[in-house]
């Protein structure tokens, strides 16, 4: 049955192979096309001066058309952008900005072109602007997770916005589109987190759901998170109609928060933070597609993050970072509020977010701009390269190597590029290289920021371990790893012939998949499973001895981390050796440098044993009898009252007991002299205890006396008459 499916995808394989030879794009994605769906969400709208703004660039001269709504409505036009230039046009807010939460409204925008474009859409209030680069229609997916950010309400304020803070879009590119939205947490309809909206849209409409917005409500809060899940390619967009960032109470200064959020199936595993210049620090946050992914960013401690959620940490001005993880990961660079840093930037800047792009997604060539505004005074770029691809980054023409500094352990560099407002072209001039970059301004309380371009391609990728170089997986022994070839292939081909999305390794070895699309892209790709297995003895299953009784216990050596464990798992030590003393098991788990565990344990009975303290005269006079006690502490009775005893004396011919008891004795001596007396107590489990007391038994001396005239007392007595 295997062989004859294994026939059959072989097959399918080869016909799509064949129809695909002759376009090497079939898999390619990028935010450059011909045409786009796309929409703005709610922002700031208090002010006379609120637009939004579409901005073409074109490394060819060509022409647009934008339509408005499903039924397709012509907004003037058509347009034309000459090559390496930008062209805008603003489009009155009111048509197409969404509006509330949780309706279905006519307000998605279609861009359609001649030639092949990039576009960028800005939401402009007067202070609280941002814009995002918009997806074209070949781009889009299926499978989102919002990034928002946390709702700094500010009740008082409703007229500047400052209310329904937390907010996502999403926006059809077909008819008849069937959308699962599980938000995580209340939304304004108050739909709970973890509950599903389900709607059905037709190309060019709108949904956009917006979290509760009134103070000491439960529930309510950040939509980073939310699952959407569609039938059909959508463009989706997240962040917030106005807040702070950070959303403490004491931060002051409300701006929008707009992206194009990237589909699931193109996330990465390795990003490259470069700090916004004239900023002293900007907020981050990671977010997981998968359960148990597991995060480094370079000088912090390993991060574990779940499926939707997310880890917050802040970066300085000196902090440029490699970020990287064993499985997809999306991450946001957040702006923060002027207010945070207001004496390093002099008042100037306020939020916005950008969505970073992982490595495998750079761009050749792409032309931007960098939006002019009366409140924007500083204007910037942001740029990575590897670094032996510095001296080919072309920035209109001319070379930007001297401003490229190298990340540390990494063989990326990074560049903060100076900028007037304007169109610019940024190029490699090695078509098989790329970069990324990122545009942003900043003026008083006013700011904006976005990706230039960058590739969305569908990625074939089973994993990368941060342990090795290339294509070899970490495989702890007794472990199972999944490889995951991703849900957005219509055909698998595995090296053992199963044809499953994913495949459980048990086992070292290579392992190799053949992924297609039945539009004809095929992907492959091929890892080298490396198997450690560490191994640890302790020497000993078990032990037993009399209080006080003690095991010194071994770890090994080798291993990077001890950690020693009673029974219900509380922490003892993790030091590589560790004594145990108490009754009980122990547990040793070694982690050897690829934080691979291996364990073992022990069982120790330690049996209870009094303490025992005679007490009686240690000298006797005159007598040749007496008693002793024994004071025994430190058990129940129970330990010892039913075992034995013994007393016992260095000279038992001379020294015999009468009355003997657990606890005291008396006894008689046949002749004078010094004795030693010796008690020894038998617990119920076989425990000796002893003590030893010194008696002195002696007789009783006697004195005679004599007394005589002093002659000398008389001739005192004389001498005083």
């Amino acid at each position: 049955m295997r062989y004859h499916a294994y026939i059959l995808l072989f097959l399918i394989l080869m016909i799509s192979f064949s129809s695909a030879a002759d376009d090497d794009d079939l898999c390619k994605r990028s935010t450059q096309g011909t045409e786009f769906w796309f929409g703005f969400m709610e922002s700031r709208n208090y002010t006379a001066g609120h637009y939004l703004e579409v901005t073409v660039t074109a490394r060819e001269t060509t022409t647009f058309q934008i339509f408005i709504g499903k039924s397709g409505t012509p907004y003037h036009g058509p347009y034309t952008v000459d090559a390496n230039t930008s062209s805008q046009v603003v489009i009155p807010w009111d048509i197409v900005e969404a509006t509330d939460s949780e309706e279905i409204q006519d307000r998605g925008i279609r861009l359609v072109s001649e030639k092949p474009v990039n576009l960028y859409a800005l939401n402009y209030s007067r202070n609280s602007a941002d814009v995002a680069v918009i997806y074209p229609v070949e781009s889009l997916g299926n499978e989102y997770f919002a990034m928002c950010y946390y709702p700094h309400i500010h009740e008082s304020s409703g007229r500047y916005g400052n209310g329904r803070n937390s907010q996502f879009l999403v926006v059809a590119a077909f008819d008849d589109t069937r959308v699962k939205i599980v938000p995580s947490v209340r939304t304004h309809k108050r739909v709970d987190a973890g509950d599903t909206i389900t709607v059905v849209l037709d190309r060019g409409e709108v949904y956009q759901v917006q979290s509760m917005n009134r103070n000491n409500l439960p529930g309510q809060g950040d939509l980073t998170g939310s699952y959407i899940l569609s039938d059909k390619p959508i463009a989706f967009y997240s962040g917030s109609l106005s807040t702070t960032v950070p959303a403490d109470p004491g931060t002051s200064a409300w701006d929008h928060l707009y992206e194009q959020i990237p589909p699931v199936y193109s996330w990465g595993r390795e990003y490259y933070t470069v700090p916004l210049k004239s900023r002293e620090q900007d907020r981050y946050r990671i977010m997981a597609a998968q359960n148990n992914t597991v995060v480094f960013v370079e000088g912090q401690l390993p991060l574990i993050i779940n499926r939707g959620e997310y880890k917050e940490f802040v970066l300085y001005h000196n902090e440029p970072k490699r970020i990287s993880s064993q499985k997809p990961i999306l991450v946001a660079q957040y702006s923060q509020s002027q207010s945070v840093d207001r004496d390093y930037t002099q008042g100037n800047g306020d939020p916005f977010m950008i969505i970073l792009s992982p490595v495998s997604q750079t761009k050749s060539d792409v032309t931007f701009v960098a939006y002019d505004s009366q409140e924007i005074r500083k204007y910037f770029a942001n740029v990575i390269t590897l670094t032996e691809e510095t001296g080919n980054i072309l920035l209109d023409g001319n070379s930007i190597q001297s401003q490229f500094t190298p990340f540390t352990n990494s063989n990326y560099s990074w560049a903060q590029l100076s900028l007037v407002p304007g169109t610019y072209r940024l190029q490699s001039t090695n078509p098989d290289r790329g970069f990324l970059a990122y545009v942003y301004g900043f003026g008083g309380v006013e700011s904006y920021g976005y990706g230039v371009g960058f590739n969305l391609n569908l990625v074939l990728d089973l994993g990368k371990s941060i342990y090795f170089k290339g294509d070899t997986l970490l495989l702890c022994y007794g472990d199972t790893i999944t490889l995951d070839a991703g849900p957005y292939f219509d055909n698998y081909l595995w090296s053992d012939g199963s044809t499953g999305q994913k495949l459980e390794v048990t086992e070292g070895g290579t392992y190799s998949v053949v992924a297609s699309t039945f539009d004809g892209c095929i992907l492959e790709d091929k890892k080298t499973v490396f198997v450690s297995h560490p191994v640890t003895d302790l020497g000993i299953d078990h032990a037993e001895g009399c209080f006080p009784y003690s095991v010194q216990l071994s770890g090994g050596s080798g291993f990077e981390q001890y950690i020693w464990q009673n029974e219900t798992g509380d922490t003892l030590s993790q030091a590589p050796m560790y004594t145990a003393s108490q009754t009980g098991k122990y547990l040793l788990t070694a982690y050897d440098k690829y934080r691979c565990a291996v364990r073992d344990s022990m069982t120790l009975t330690v049996f209870p044993a009094p303490s025992v303290s005679l007490s009686g005269p240690s000298l006797i006079c005159g007598s040749r009898t007496s008693s002793i006690e024994a004071d025994i502490q430190g058990t129940d009775q129970s330990i010892w009252n039913q075992g034995s005893f013994r007393w016992e004396s260095n000279q038992p011919g001379k020294l015999s007991f009468r009355n003997q008891t657990f606890t005291s004795a008396d006894f008689d001596v046949n002749d004078w002299g010094k004795y030693e007396i010796w008690y020894t107590l038998t617990t119920v489990d076989g425990c000796e205890v002893k003590d030893t007391l010194t008696v002195s038994l002696f007789q009783t001396p006697t004195s005679d006396f004599a007394f005589t005239d002093n002659p000398a007392d008389k001739c005192k007595a004389y001498s005083r008459e």
